[in-house]
């Protein structure tokens, strides 16, 4: 008796569809096992059925098939038919690790670096995941939550980019979220200030940036959880108040962090403070922010990176990607380059799936066209739980407006938030677009109520 005769054995003696909606031709090897799917496949696509061994006597005819279906039904077995499905799943997903990695060892090994060849096994277990079906399709009532459980809504995180918004709007840990723009209309902006959001809520961050610097990134949330200008960070020209508040921000996120910072106030040396400062761990108590930067990122490598960071920190709120449309499946070129639309739509499938298996809020970016479309491809928004195009009027005007594209949950919702163009902070506060205050002060010139515009 083989595996792959015991489990046929019970799907068709038991008529037991859920099992046989989970199994795979490609879970069989090669031969009698896999024909035999096929002709199964072919009965229950046409009678909504499946066939006893009787029809499958009278649908095979070749002779070693009919022999091998007389041997099936002979089996005996009192084994059930999901856990030998889930057997089957093992030993598949063994011999497939195997053979690739054979593979990779024959071909690749003794010509890439080291990291080159972490990142093709990384992508090896990927793939393999691709071919195997890990989660119950299917669940009866009694085993199905009605409602979230509280550790959930308590893991429920809003956007942090308008109070009013998020008063009304809490993203699950399972959703994945997603804001466009053209090219330099503020995507990496929203995705940093949503960073500081979850911060400031006691959530951890993790942030892969494929164009912008991890420095850059860091300066970003600095000024914006400090409050002080970008431009005058960067130019490491604060005043006196300022640098203190940075010292901090700095100190609160290392052990000893007191410590050194009290001696900061007798040097004012900020490199020595620095210095100082991360020759001590991060504190595990505080909320962090960890940057990953890679401009050849791919989805192998931030799946990777996630698991490793949920085991170091369970407080992980929010996983942000920067940007979608620049993150690569696998390692290897595609036909259509790096905006391949076919990839990019399982880039996007493949951040929704990392939502739900983590747990964790996925939060990136994507670029739309000048008709405000995603860039390429409309299908990378079938996979996401919300998505917001991002527009704003000139760092003249003080704010900025998300427009809502997509909202699985409930009705789709926009808004325009108050914006400091110097500290580069979103929010909180609820803003009015120009266009608007331009027709409010020529209402109120005239003597119209504002209210009535």
């Amino acid at each position: 008796m083989t595996l792959e005769s015991a489990l046929l054995k019970q799907i068709l003696a038991l008529g037991d569809f859920n099992t046989w909606n989970g199994l795979k031709e490609h879970y069989f090897p090669e031969g009698e096992y896999r024909k035999l799917w096929k002709i199964v496949d072919k009965h229950v696509h046409k009678y909504q059925d499946l066939p006893t061994f009787e029809d499958l006597k009278l649908e095979v005819r070749s002779r070693e098939l009919q022999e091998k279906i007389y041997a099936i039904e002979t089996v005996e077995t009192d084994v059930a038919p999901e856990l030998l499905l889930d057997y089957l799943k093992n030993q598949f997903t063994q011999s497939e690790i195997l053979t690739r990695i054979e593979t990779f060892v024959d071909t690749q090994i003794a010509i890439g670096d080291a990291r080159e060849n972490i990142d093709l096994l990384q992508e090896i277990v990927v793939q393999v995941e691709d071919r195997v079906e890990t989660n119950d399709a299917n669940e009866s009532m009694e085993h199905i939550e009605l409602f979230d459980s509280e550790e959930d809504l308590a893991m429920a995180l809003p956007l942090g980019l308008n109070s009013e918004f998020d008063f009304d709007y809490r993203f699950s840990p399972k959703d994945l979220v997603v804001i466009g723009a053209s090219r330099g209309k503020g995507k990496s902006l929203s995705l940093c200030n949503s960073a500081v959001s979850s911060l400031q809520r006691g959530k951890s961050a993790l942030y892969f940036t494929i164009e912008m610097s991890t420095r850059e990134i860091l300066q970003r949330i600095c000024a914006m959880s400090v409050g002080v200008p970008l431009g005058r960070l960067e130019a490491r020209n604060l005043t006196t108040m300022e640098w203190h508040k940075v010292a901090d921000w700095w100190a609160a996120r290392f052990e000893n962090g007191d410590e050194v910072r009290k001696e900061y106030d007798d040097h004012q040396d900020f490199d020595k403070f620095h210095y100082q400062l991360t020759r001590n761990p991060l504190r595990k108590d505080v909320p962090q922010i960890d940057i990953y930067y890679d401009p050849s990122l791919t989805l192998a490598k931030v799946i990777s990176v996630v698991k490793q960071k949920l085991v170091e920190d369970p407080n992980l709120g929010i996983i942000i990607v920067d940007y979608l449309n620049q993150v690569k499946r696998h390692n290897a070129p595609t036909r259509g380059g790096q905006y391949e639309w076919t990839e990019q739509i399982e880039i996007s499938k493949g951040l929704k799936s990392l939502a739900q298996e983590s747990n964790v809020l996925v939060l990136s970016a994507y670029q739309v066209n000048k008709d405000g479309e995603a860039r390429f491809s409309k299908g990378i928004l079938d996979a996401v739980d919300a998505a917001f195009t991002l527009d704003h009027w000139g760092d003249e005007h003080d704010c900025v407006e998300f427009k809502c594209d997509k909202m699985r949950s409930g009705k789709e919702k926009g808004f325009i938030t108050r914006m400091n163009w110097e500290t580069l902070r979103m929010g909180p506060e609820t803003e009015i677009n120009p266009d608007t205050k331009e027709e409010m002060k020529e209402a109120l010139s005239t003597g119209e109520s504002a209210y009535d515009i």
